[in-house]
């Protein structure tokens, strides 16, 4: 009679385990799911600013000039004069 009563607790604790790796599993796949949504609005919102009509516009806006010939800053060899 032991025996049986030990194999049913038994019993128990490994679907009350099942169950709640069940769960997990569940609300892992909506977090990843939610993670694949939020990835996919960052994208488009990334391709959207960097779309060329929206950066001519916010070139338009900001009143930012194109500069066609741009000097960058180089390191000029300093020279020691005897």
């Amino acid at each position: 009679m032991m025996i049986l009563i030990v194999v049913a607790v038994f019993g128990v604790f490994l679907y009350n385990q099942l169950v709640n790796i069940r769960h997990e599993v569940k609300r892992q796949e909506n977090n990843l799911q939610q993670a694949e949504v939020q990835n996919a609005e960052l994208k488009n919102n990334l391709y959207s600013i960097l779309n060329e009509k929206n950066m001519k516009s916010l070139i338009n806006q900001q009143s930012l000039i194109l500069e066609k010939n741009p000097e960058y800053l180089t390191k000029k060899p300093i020279v020691a004069s005897n």
